[in-house]
């Protein structure tokens, strides 16, 4: 709800103060950062905030449900504006490989020489690729592409060439969003493929190039990494006190209780401080 002495000039709104939690079991703390298992801590110095803050580490790794749900949203949004137009499906012949792992070694590095051969027939052909393992564990692609006109044949006949599988499937993606979500399908199942953590790979040019991130308004200084999960540190050193989210991500103790602030100009968001007033941001750490 806003205040009701809120400043009424255009490029300024209001927003609810920060989460907080009174720390009080280490359960509530692992809930309330939702952050991986096995994320680790990087506690520094905010200058702007004035205060210690910890920010957690994420694994990144697929096997972990909620590194790879960030990964699959942060694919997906990427993927949208790299508008493909084309799902390209490769098989392997399992009768040619002695295991999936040695099948996955073998196919997944002729990706590239196919997609080299197609360019020097056809032009431009960028492409992500997504690892996905059929019911008896054996490994196949699907490419999200960007491209002219591909032939079934001829795709065929290379990918026969290259690797002696010859069940390849090509089909058009007439809009960019039916593409992000063949791609949430396919990285939604979270497997986790046992032998490599590769599920994804893209060409050079396949996204457009990222934008510059903007300044978080932490200015962080004397960084340090500990191994602990941000939860059991919080926890074990800081029961009964008060964490508060200052940012997305971005924990301390006990802040002021001011409302907060955020102000808009030209289009970026900068934090607006007065004294211990803070504002969330976008940055994902």
């Amino acid at each position: 709800m806003e205040p009701t002495d809120r400043d009424d000039s255009p490029d300024l709104k209001w927003i609810d103060a920060p989460p907080r939690l009174l720390i009080t079991t280490l359960m509530d703390c692992r809930l309330f950062i939702g952050t991986c298992p096995t994320a680790q801590t990087l506690e520094a110095y905010s200058n702007t905030y004035q205060c210690t803050v910890w920010i957690p580490l994420r694994c990144k790794r697929w096997s972990c449900r909620h590194c790879a749900d960030m990964k699959v949203a942060s694919l997906a949004r990427r993927t949208h504006t790299a508008q493909p137009n084309r799902l390209l499906t490769l098989t392997v012949d399992p009768s040619l490989h002695a295991d999936p792992r040695a099948a996955f070694d073998a196919t997944r590095r002729k990706i590239p020489d196919l997609i080299k051969a197609l360019r020097d027939k056809f032009g431009e052909v960028e492409y992500l690729r997504v690892t996905e393992i059929t019911a008896k564990g054996w490994p196949h692609y699907h490419l999200l592409v960007r491209s002219p006109y591909l032939p079934h044949a001829v795709i065929q006949s290379l990918w026969k060439t290259l690797t002696g599988a010859i069940i390849v499937d090509v089909r058009q993606v007439k809009e960019h969003f039916n593409a992000t979500l063949y791609l949430i399908k396919y990285l939604s199942k979270l497997h986790s493929l046992g032998w490599t953590e590769r599920h994804c790979s893209h060409s050079r040019n396949f996204f457009p190039p990222k934008e510059p991130q903007q300044d978080d308004g932490l200015a962080l200084t004397d960084f340090k990494v500990l191994e602990s999960h941000p939860a059991d540190l919080v926890y074990h050193q800081f029961r009964n006190s008060e964490l508060v989210e200052i940012q997305y991500g971005v924990f301390t103790l006990n802040p002021s209780e001011d409302i907060l602030k955020l102000r808009t100009d030209t289009g970026d968001s900068t934090i607006a401080l007065s004294k211990g007033k803070a504002a969330r941001s976008s940055t994902t750490f």
